[in-house]
């Protein structure tokens, strides 16, 4: 056997900067110092190579006897592994192609092995590094590989794209990567204030995964940033220019990810297509129910999911409601699988699917949620709401047949759209549900005109309510429906209070009361009650009290969250109405401490917060409470505010501010508050002096994600589901104005839909001590 130079190795030169990775780098070389194998992967083009390289490099003085770079993704026949290394090592005879031979050589030495791109040849590489580091004591290998060995002994580091700056944040390394590039084929180009929005937007788009910044650095060659922007709709066929002496796999985006599509079973590739028309991921239940459309049965998903977790096409997330994982795709990933799911012919099928899965979880929401469970389900189905939004515009583009599909999942759903803060969204869809000709005396038809006309009294939308209710009333009784016949009272009921007529919708609600305890309805039950004890406190009856006491305690009894927050804010009315202004605000800062995602109580909670500070002489306080609540309600959607009997109210708690105040007082005070966003709004509600503590400071940090707070605010009416124009005619600013805030707000979260911003923000409201 030859005497190969100690102290040698192969390592290759870098031909081009190399950018960020202080904590992989760390943390590769702390893995490398105590276990003997260590596995980056990640998906492709994510930079593993790169990131073994300059570890490698760094710890080269550890392994006097050789740092040796071995690349296997030209390797084609498992057996010649064994071969190749050898090779590198320089051992030209026999016996150091085979196994034995490089334990033997190796033995004594201490050599690290970077074995890059193993997961075409998973099986070998596992099999051989096994045996030879059970032969040897000092050797070390670093592998590269979108598959794990799952070797004995393997610890492994998941390489994640590059970091995408938000406004403020250090952590600028993929617009660094890209910027770099983009000088080396146009020279002189830097990133400055004009082009820098736009840069983090490109980086965002493809998912700062640095192949594919490089392949779109190259095109700025022929195109601005702007057109670069542009034309990354369609990805895949504009970054098709990569370097000559690249790899294959490296010369074109579709290339890389084509590379570990090639790499998955067909069962995997099915998968991977199926699951693509999940935008805001999916747990295992979901997987189940699409992929039975392209020929996988239930009992397969799951040993293939964690399969494409194991070679990175997947990522496991902690399920934030319940205890069920969570599956995202990278949207570069996601984009590709939709792709091979089109030119397959199947996405009609799995989107079926999609909507058959949705409908079930409404159902099931229906049925279930009004328990101690209500607040997990009211997670669960804001996790979903991407999925639903796809789901439901999927359904209403398909005609009156979509139409009615659509109705089976928005119909069960439609208290929902209060409890996850999508009010005007849920509006749109419920009607948009409703808006066929055909099936429309079904159960499915009724229960989403029974929500639509519930919602369109919220928000004031008085005409289509009137007609709604009026459709709810011959359907209820063409269909002998005691349950509808109850639906339609209540929403009559509550018309008729908001409307001023007080009489009329206590007796309305006092008969729809009685219609759900005789038919069992629970929740609806205890929603009546709560909006009865609203029309007795407007009515000043002291049995509004025993109402909302008796709402509070079925909620209580069921161990309803979201309810009972609705209920506490009953109970504080009817109390404050008696007299105990005290007591009163206890309660509700109790409710406005749940932080509920439901901006409609929340902005309820508020504005009677207001009353009682009034109540207490805190007229300051007051008036920051109604600024607050002005705020919420904007957010929210509804217009309960507007209505008479609310507005009476408020009236008499300005009036009293403004007295105590004078009107530049009082101005100010409300001015310093309405423009606060949830956050803001909840930190000041649960002050308990009456000055302080203030509220947040005014920044350009005041939110997460760097959103100033106007551009939460623009957020939260995004996710509810408004367009730029009537985002514009809620806040009175211009059309363009809301455009450029909504492109900002984008940027900011590195996101390219509307549907990515009201998934982000369903993750806020839900993440520990948010206050949304």
């Amino acid at each position: 056997m030859p005497d190969v130079s100690r102290g040698a190795g192969n390592l290759p030169s870098e031909l081009t900067s190399f950018v960020g990775r202080r904590r992989e780098l760390a943390e590769t070389r702390r893995l490398l110092a105590s276990a003997r194998l260590v596995t980056l992967t990640g998906v492709g083009g994510v930079g593993k190579t790169r990131l073994a390289l300059r570890a490698a490099a760094d710890v080269r003085r550890a392994f006097p006897d050789g740092v040796w770079f071995v690349p296997l993704a030209e390797l084609r026949d498992p057996a010649l592994l064994a071969h190749t290394i050898a090779t590198t090592l320089g051992l030209t005879d026999e016996a150091g192609a085979q196994v034995g031979g490089l334990a033997e050589y190796l033995e004594d030495q201490r050599v690290l092995l970077v074995l890059d791109n193993c997961e075409h040849v998973l099986d070998a590489c596992a099999v051989l590094v096994a045996k030879l580091l059970s032969a040897t004591s000092s050797v070390r290998v670093l592998a590269t590989s979108r598959q794990l060995l799952r070797a004995d002994g393997e610890q492994v580091l998941v390489v994640p794209p590059l970091p995408v700056p938000s406004e403020g944040e250090p952590a600028v390394e993929a617009v660094t990567l890209f910027a770099e590039r983009a000088a080396a084929v146009v020279p002189g180009f830097t990133v400055d204030a004009s082009n820098r929005d736009t840069i983090v937007r490109i980086c965002r788009r493809l998912d700062g995964i640095p192949l594919a910044l490089e392949l779109a650095a190259v095109r700025l060659r022929v195109l601005s940033v702007e057109q670069l922007l542009q034309r990354l709709d369609d990805r895949f066929r504009l970054l098709t220019d990569g370097s000559r002496t690249a790899p294959d796999r490296q010369q074109t985006l579709e290339a890389a990810i084509a590379w570990s599509y090639d790499l998955c079973s067909r069962a995997e590739q099915a998968v991977w297509s199926a699951v693509s028309v999940f935008a805001g991921g999916f747990d295992l239940e979901a997987a189940e129910a699409v992929c039975a459309a392209v020929g996988i049965g239930p009992d397969e998903v799951l040993d293939l999911i964690a399969a494409m977790v194991d070679k990175s096409i997947l990522v496991r997330r902690d399920g934030t409601f319940g205890r069920a994982a969570w599956y995202g795709m990278l949207e570069t990933v996601r984009e590709y699988g939709h792709v091979q799911l089109v030119r397959s012919g199947r996405e009609n099928a799995v989107r079926g699917r999609q909507v058959e899965h949705c409908a079930r979880l409404a159902r099931r929401y229906h049925t279930e949620s009004f328990g101690p469970h209500q607040l997990d389900w009211v997670g669960r189905m804001r996790r979903e709401q991407p999925n639903i939004r796809v789901a439901l515009e999927h359904c209403v583009s398909g005609g009156p047949e979509g139409a009615c599909r659509a109705a089976e999942i928005t119909g069960p759903l439609w208290d929902y759209w209060f409890a996850g803060g999508y009010v005007r969204e849920g509006y749109r869809w419920l009607r948009a549900s409703l808006a066929q000709e055909v099936a429309r005396d079904t159960p499915a038809h009724a229960l989403a005109l029974q929500g639509a006309a519930f919602v369109a009294a919220q928000i004031g939308d008085e005409e289509p309510a009137r007609a709604m209710l009026a459709e709810l009333r011959e359907l209820a009784d063409a269909l002998d429906d005691d349950n509808l016949r109850a639906g339609w009272a209540q929403c009559a009921g509550m018309g008729s209070m908001f409307l001023g007529r007080l009489d009329r919708g206590r007796e309305l609600m006092e008969q729809a009361l009685d219609g759900f305890l005789r038919t069992g309805d629970e929740m609806q039950a205890c929603n009546t009650r709560i909006l009865l004890a609203a029309a007795l406190f407007f009515l000043d009856d002291p049995e509004g009290l025993v109402v909302a006491e008796a709402a509070l305690a079925q909620c209580e009894e069921h161990q309803a969250g979201w309810s009972r927050a609705y209920a506490l804010w009953a109970v504080a009315i009817n109390t404050w109405r008696r007299g105990d202004h005290r007591r009163a605000s206890a309660l509700l800062r109790e409710a406005i401490a749940m932080r509920q995602p439901d901006r409609t109580q929340l902005a309820f909670t508020l504005t009677a917060l207001a009353w009682c500070a009034g109540a207490a002489g805190e007229h300051e306080r007051a008036a920051g409470l109604l600024g607050a609540s002005s705020a919420v309600w904007r957010i929210s959607g509804a217009g309960v505010a507007e209505t008479g009997p609310y507005r009476q109210f408020d009236e008499e708690c300005e009036a009293r501010a403004r007295d105590a105040l004078g009107d530049d007082g009082y101005t100010r005070a409300f001015a310093a508050t309405s423009g606060f966003d949830v956050d803001e709004a909840i930190a000041y509600a649960l002050a308990e002096k009456p000055g302080g503590p203030r509220a947040p400071r005014r920044g350009r940090q005041s939110s997460p994600g760097g959103l100033t707070r106007r551009e939460r605010e623009i957020a939260e009416l995004v996710a509810d589901g408004l367009s730029n124009k009537q985002i514009a005619g809620r806040l009175v600013i211009a059309q363009r104005t809301a455009e450029t805030h909504v492109e900002n707000i984008l940027t900011k979260l590195g996101f390219t839909s509307r549907a990515q911003i009201a998934a982000w923000l369903a993750e806020q409201r839900a993440a520990p001590g948010d206050g949304t």
